[in-house]
């Protein structure tokens, strides 16, 4: 489930918190960090050491443009196994926060004329396929950046280092359904921004690697950053450590990178905290860097950040998506990421022009994100977290047992004593405990078809899921969790 395949992570309910924070939590928030303004360098790095800490987190490094001023902290070990501490120049996985990456590299090839939005995508990789070739047709650009294709790849098998091209996992698209019409729905997609960032590659005709260097991080100056794994012994790098279910103990992963055909989506990039606040600065300023030079046009910089579709609403806030960019309440944007052993996550406030970094290795890192990062960026709105939603005695269960799926997931919902259970499965082995028992997990219901579970990342806010789209016969055809939606396989 999400709690272990972690890449999957975005970050849109990171601050619209859809549930109370486990109590241990909310103690760590209101005694660590309760206000962002009036904050030295010596305060945060005392402040995250605190909350890492009460955590479990293996090692944290966090940045913080406040407007005016970069203040960064780091606290932990870099590697559990040898010790290494984190180091403000220590490269960690940002995961899916890949994506901003991405957009920005199709974005200007908008921006010089090569492509338009609304264009369908097959009109510039005529060769691209899936099994549903009249929904490919309706597929355009923006819809591989708004998470609004359709196409169902969360996730493919590995096939080795000689068979992990990005144009590799394209061609394996050719595989692979759709969970629903294009444009109809809105459901989180990592294959589609490996198609997006294929298409920047294929119109360059340079890899998406090297689109990455030249484009973005030489231009910025982002001196602190990878996306290719070969220049990893330039840089002092972090390692991911997972939980062992069986154990309930931290395991350094012995799969530090995810596939690199899905390296547009987010299964390579590294960088500091500082560089990953450089790059975001330069998108809320018009995308033009700290240096002063342009990355990306004003309009398209705008576009961008502004809302092109919604995710289903599961508990009190609306999730919008704008191109790469998951847009929150208060005028906040963010994206968060993960890996084997990885979280992290980025806000930004463009009105204000604050953003905020945490990268952590380890798969606790949630609740370090909500102990820690949370309150800082509520600061710059007033926007507060709705009550958890209560409990409410009872529900018809008929419309929701049931099987549901993605081509990597499946998630069986059970029907026992008058109540429902969620079971998970990892069709797909991505991490070390993937296919790791899972014990069911009681869901309890909260009325709209809506239901709250537990995770098992100690910390972490529960989760809430919601039942959508009835059939003719009553029964759901869509599980919304984690702003994906599963759907049911009878």
């Amino acid at each position: 489930m999400s709690t272990r395949r972690d890449f999957l992570k975005h970050g849109t309910a990171a601050l619209a918190i859809v549930g109370a924070p486990a109590a241990s939590n909310a103690v760590i928030t209101a005694n660590v960090l309760d206000n962002s303004s009036g904050q030295t360098a010596g305060d945060y790095s005392r402040r995250l050491e605190v909350a890492r800490a009460a955590a479990h987190v293996t090692g944290a490094s966090f940045a913080y443009w406040d407007g005016k001023t970069l203040n960064t902290a780091v606290a932990g070990v870099r590697n559990s196994v040898t010790g290494d501490p984190v180091t403000a120049d220590t490269l960690m996985h940002v995961g899916s926060i890949t994506k901003l990456t991405t957009a920005v590299l199709v974005m200007q090839l908008v921006d010089e004329g090569k492509i338009r939005l609304d264009d369908p995508a097959i009109q510039h990789l005529p060769d691209f396929r899936i099994r549903d070739m009249q929904s490919l047709n309706r597929i355009t650009c923006a819809m591989l950046l708004n998470h609004t294709s359709g196409i169902d790849g969360e996730w493919l098998p590995e096939y080795g280092p000689d068979r992990e091209r990005i144009v590799d996992a394209v061609e394996r698209c050719a595989d692979l359904d759709q969970l629903f019409d294009p444009g109809t729905e809105t459901s989180y997609n990592n294959i589609a921004f490996v198609v997006a960032g294929y298409l920047a590659q294929k119109l360059r005709d340079v890899s998406w690697y090297t689109l990455v260097k030249t484009r973005i991080y030489e231009p910025l100056g982002m001196r602190h950053s990878l996306v290719d794994p070969l220049d990893l012994p330039r840089f002092r790098v972090s390692v991911g450590d997972l939980t062992d279910e069986a154990t309930a103990r931290m395991v350094q992963t012995t799969r530090p990178f995810l596939a690199p055909s899905f390296a547009p989506a987010g299964s390579t990039q590294m960088t500091t905290a500082s560089d990953l606040v450089t790059f975001v600065k330069a998108l809320i300023a018009g995308g033009v860097g700290a240096n002063g030079v342009r990355i990306l046009s004003a309009a398209s910089a705008t576009r961008m950040s502004e809302p092109t579709a919604e995710f289903v609403t599961v508990g009190p806030s609306i999730a919008k998506v704008g191109l790469g960019w998951m847009l929150l309440p208060g005028g906040v944007v963010g994206h968060g990421g993960g890996g084997p052993g990885v979280q992290s996550q980025v806000f930004a406030h463009p009105t204000s022009g604050r953003v905020a970094v945490l990268l952590t290795n380890c798969d606790k890192g949630d609740a370090l994100i909500t102990a820690f990062l949370d309150p800082i960026v509520t600061s710059w709105t007033g926007t507060r977290a709705s009550e958890a939603p209560r409990r409410i005695p009872s529900v018809d269960l008929a419309p929701y047992h049931g099987t549901y799926e993605n081509n990597a997931d499946r998630y069986i919902i059970l029907a026992r004593d008058g109540s429902l259970a969620l079971r998970t499965v990892d069709k797909i082995s991505t991490y070390d405990n993937s296919n790791q028992h899972m014990p069911d997990i009681v869901m309890e219901p909260l009325g709209n078809d809506t239901f709250r579970h537990a995770t098992p990342a100690p910390g972490s806010p529960a989760m809430l899921m919601r039942f959508v789209r009835p059939r003719a016969d009553g029964k759901m055809r869509f599980l919304a969790s984690d702003d994906r939606l599963l759907k049911r396989a009878e």
